[in-house]
């Protein structure tokens, strides 16, 4: 069987830095994921319905679906999805920072690492301890995504043994520490010495903080959703500090709490608000006095809606609202003929009616989260005064076609502010601050945990937010 070497450019950056090799003949899916790379929307693992493992072959020149490619010759240039841009999971450089690890830090000086442990990908920042500068960043599929795309899916893989005998909770920390290795490993491949790290920082959903202390998520399992464990640890591993960043509920993990601490919203006089939009919407409205936070699911709705061809939520959102625009559905989001029975085509995809009543849900579940919230406060939305954005699909998520479509405010409005990855730069804080982030400020603490599972209104204000 004649092999074949596979370069692989994990992040559209146009660098090919892992090579692998292959039989010819091989499916390119399974040899991927048979080396570790994770495929971020393959939630059907090669079946062929998902149309989430699409990647760039540079030497055909086109997008493929890789669990439909075969390997056919001796050398491949393999392109994964912009991960990096697609979902913010990196910070922005400023232009001089963006050049050699070697010119930015000295023998002498002293880093940390600052990691931000999602569900679908980690994403890491070095930063120099004495002047605060980042100085490299690197980010990766999470592993974990084999056993599951969402959290409920891998605690209940936690609970089981694999073929081995090993427990699926074992599995989930060893792939997690697996992750954090390989970034650990790129800033060493860069030229910074091992003596140099002398702190780490971890911020994540309160899952992924479980996973990686290899506690047990029993407990998240079901109602009422208690974790072993809300983070707020410090401990030495060998000469490192290491700093796991608290959370405040099974739902509103560490990776929240770091963007509110981040942006200052628990130590403003007027209210502010951060919604987190990835793979759930986490929303937290707070003054420096009291506040209320809470969670709902969204982001599934928005990634895995489109029968045809590949393409993120955000831009999903963007044709629908022009549809609306434009009458090809109605404001109860019916698609009117003929779009109806084909679709609406937009470039490379078609919106469904499915695709849009998926929508719906997951807007109206936004929407509807938000203003109970405020509802909990007794504060009418209008007072308000900044609304942060954050996540990797509020990165890219047009404000204008999320109002057109009702799933934020009208009265957010000229308040809204597109904020990033606010979970890695509030654990960039903590490398530099690790005394001020070791605990949560009292208003944190405090703040109300809203389940809306549970909540007496929830079904009366989410069914008057379906309409567009």
């Amino acid at each position: 069987m004649q092999k074949a070497k596979l370069y692989i450019d994990s992040y559209q950056s146009g660098m090919f830095r892992d090579e692998i090799e292959c039989d010819q003949g091989e499916n390119l899916y399974d040899v991927l994921t048979r080396h570790g790379f994770m495929l971020q929307g393959a939630v059907c693992r090669g079946g062929g319905v998902c149309r989430g493992c699409q990647v760039y072959i540079a030497e055909e020149g086109m997008d493929c679906l890789a669990c439909r490619y075969t390997v056919a010759s001796e050398e491949l240039h393999v392109a994964f999805g912009g991960i990096g841009s697609e979902h913010s999971i990196l910070l922005a450089l400023p232009e001089e920072q963006e050049t050699s690890v070697h010119s930015l830090l000295s023998q002498n000086q002293k880093v940390g690492v600052a990691f931000d442990l999602g569900t679908t990908t980690i994403a890491a920042a070095v930063v120099r301890l004495d002047d605060g500068d980042i100085v490299s960043q690197a980010g990766c599929f999470n592993r974990q995504a084999a056993y599951g795309a969402d959290v409920v899916s891998r605690i209940q893989y936690a609970g089981t043994k694999n073929v081995s005998g090993e427990s699926g909770l074992s599995v989930m920390n060893r792939l997690l520490r697996e992750d954090i290795e390989s970034l650990m490993d790129t800033f060493l491949a860069e030229g910074i010495d091992k003596q140099q790290i002398c702190r780490l920082c971890f911020s994540g959903n309160t899952t992924m903080i479980h996973f990686l202390l290899n506690r047990s998520v029993e407990g998240l399992a079901q109602y009422p959703f208690a974790p072993e464990t809300l983070g707020g640890e410090r401990f030495s591993y060998g000469d490192m500090e290491i700093q796991i960043l608290a959370g405040r509920s099974a739902f509103v993990g560490a990776d929240i709490v770091s963007g509110v601490r981040y942006l200052g919203l628990d130590q403003r006089q007027d209210y502010g608000c951060l919604i987190d939009l990835g793979t759930n919407g986490e929303i937290w409205i707070l003054n420096r006095d009291r506040g209320v936070c809470t969670s709902t699911s969204c982001g599934p709705a928005f990634a895995n809606s489109v029968s045809k061809g590949t393409v993120h939520g955000t831009t999903l959102l963007e044709e629908l609202a022009k549809a609306y625009k434009t009458g090809k559905v109605d404001s109860t989001g019916l698609l009117r003929e003929p779009y109806f029975s084909t679709g609406i085509p937009c470039g490379n995809i078609l919106i469904t009616q499915d695709a849009v009543r998926q929508i719906q849900l997951a807007k109206a579940a936004i929407l509807t989260g938000i203003e109970l919230a405020a509802y909990e406060l007794h504060l009418p939305p209008e007072e308000i005064n900044y609304v942060a954005l954050a996540g990797g699909f509020g990165f890219h998520l047009d404000p204008e076609a999320a109002f057109t479509l009702g799933m934020l405010p009208e009265t957010f409005r000229g308040c809204l502010h597109i904020v990033g990855n606010t979970s890695l730069l509030g654990a960039v804080h903590a490398v530099l601050h690790p005394e001020e982030m070791a605990e949560l400020p009292a208003v944190l603490r405090e703040s109300r945990v809203l389940d809306l599972s549970m909540n007496k209104n929830f079904q009366e204000f989410f069914l008057h937010r379906l309409h567009f």
